[in-house]
């Protein structure tokens, strides 16, 4: 194709149509459409056929390039695409051929066949190369758009192109001809719905590839209106429409489409979304005035009616679905991050933050008549295990410890890892000092239990500092100190014990101080 000034190219050369480039399509299609009344028959359809053939020919190269850089499922639809064009160019090549020998009734039936089997190969082209949604319901979703929208399309051509046509054909005939509409019709639907998905950019080309296709429809439709009426066959615009298709599979050839597996987005976004709902409410317009007309329906429009109504209204429901099972995501991944914020990764305990919120939510709940205990745990010899068994065992112990301490304390106390191996747990509602002291004992009663690491059967020695606050209104990082200072007595003391925190009688030197 020939290049225009601006155009965008990407990471692979190919080039990318542009919007000069689709007007250019258009404002040919208008010059023939002009052209047409003034010459001949055979001029007419030379000159209408042989660009259209060039253009499948181009089209063809361009999904080969293409192809060239893709692998997987979207280099084989674009090998497909290249099939689709190369049958597109086949078909009206002979249709030129046809007109140019004058008796082309031959050619012409074996035209027609190939370009029935270029819209038959669009479809698995289109559903190939697109990259596919990542949700089983969402996918649903988008099949039961499809046939809809082709449903839809289907009852619309049905009232003002088919019934009137079929009446004139022989019974035989009249499968034959809806056979051959049904691959154009879907490929319509197909076009209408590429627009309306999210990140439409990843897959241009098909999806140029399949609004030229649904123009082929759209022309199909039209020829057989006129051939009812006896008018000349480029009556309405068809001529200008037969060559926009083709020249707008070209151009959509060369477009890119971008590397990707999956749809970065589950549902349409924007003004697009609402585009699938175009056909189906022109059908049912038109379907209401016909019947405000006539009164009555003819049984295949009222059972293609039903049946897109409601598929349109099942796709509704598995909609829901969708937006279920994305919000269901979204608070399963709020619920992570939140975990990650306040709990410990190794241990899966409260981390610090999430301690000091607790135990201060813990304080001011607490009864006048009770009181709350803050103990501070450091591990024994944890060093020792890191040098000798390594980083692993060591974070093994400390998972294994964690257990434990979950395993002493009771199900409303909170047990946290402030870092490294020292741990703290707050414990409310307990009668004094000497149950704080007895919650210690009954953790290293725990720990005393052999932790397997590795093959090998390790017991873990802590020293547990403890403090006690009557009533609510404590400060937190007051009762920290205190539990600190005991950890310190307990270590001082030969570690593997648990101490109380003692207040300090006045003239009294604290351990450590100068």
């Amino acid at each position: 194709m020939p290049s225009v000034t601006g155009q965008a190219a990407d990471d692979h050369g190919v080039r990318v149509g542009t919007a000069p480039q689709y007007a250019l399509v258009g404002l040919a299609g208008l010059l023939l459409q002009l052209a047409l009344p003034y010459l001949s028959l055979r001029a007419g359809l030379i000159v209408s056929s042989s660009p259209i053939a060039i253009a499948g020919f181009c089209a063809c190269a361009g999904f080969r390039r293409q192809a060239r850089d893709r692998r997987g499922r979207q280099r084989l639809g674009l090998l497909l695409g290249a099939v689709s064009a190369a049958l597109l160019g086949g078909a009206y090549a002979l249709y030129t051929v046809g007109a140019v020998v004058r008796d082309g009734t031959v050619l012409d039936d074996a035209a027609g066949g190939l370009g029935i089997l270029a819209a038959a190969v669009t479809v698995p082209a289109i559903l190939v190369a697109v990259p596919p949604f990542g949700y089983r319901v969402a996918r649903a979703t988008y099949a039961i758009d499809v046939v809809t929208v082709a449903g839809a399309i289907f009852a619309t051509a049905w009232q003002f192109v088919l019934a009137p046509t079929l009446v004139r054909l022989a019974p035989d005939d009249r499968v034959v001809f809806l056979v051959t509409m049904l691959p154009e019709i879907v490929a319509a639907a197909l076009a209408l719905m590429l627009m309306s998905r999210p990140g439409a950019e990843q897959y241009r080309s098909m999806r140029v590839m399949a609004a030229g296709m649904g123009t082929f429809a759209l022309a199909a439709l039209i020829s057989v209106r006129n051939h009812t009426e006896d008018v000349p066959w480029y009556t309405g615009g068809l001529g200008a429409v037969y060559l926009i298709a083709g020249l707008t599979i070209a151009l959509g050839s060369w477009t890119a489409v971008l590397p990707g597996d999956t749809a970065t987005a589950e549902l349409p976004a924007g003004s697009w979304s609402t585009l699938p709902y175009l056909p189906v409410a022109v059908a049912l317009a038109s379907v209401g005035v016909a019947y405000g007309r006539s009164g009555t329906l003819s049984p295949v429009l009222v059972w293609s009616l039903l049946a897109t109504v409601g598929l349109a209204m099942f796709r509704q429901f598995l909609n829901l679905l969708v937006v279920r099972s994305l919000l269901a995501d979204l608070n399963e991944q709020r619920r992570r991050l939140d975990r990650l914020a306040h709990h410990d990764t190794l241990t899966g305990l409260p981390n610090r933050g999430a301690f000091y919120d607790r135990a201060r939510e813990a304080l001011d709940r607490a009864q006048p008549s009770s009181s709350t205990a803050v103990l501070l745990l450091d591990l024994d010899g944890f060093k020792q295990v890191n040098d000798t068994l390594g980083h692993a065992a060591g974070d093994a112990l400390l998972v294994g410890v964690a257990e434990r301490l979950t395993a002493a304390l009771r199900e409303g106390d909170t047990v946290a890892r402030l870092g490294g191996d020292e741990f703290a747990a707050v414990v409310p509602g307990i009668a004094g000092p000497d149950d704080a002291v007895a919650v210690g004992n009954r953790i290293l009663e725990q720990l005393a239990e052999p932790i397997s690491i590795a093959g090998r059967h390790i017991r873990a020695c802590a020293s547990v500092g403890v403090t006690a606050a009557a009533g609510p209104g404590h400060d937190l990082d007051c009762l920290l100190h205190e539990a600190d200072l005991a950890l310190y007595a307990a270590k001082a003391a030969g570690k593997g014990q648990v101490r109380r925190h003692q207040p300090i009688a006045a003239g009294e030197v604290v351990p450590g101080s100068p």
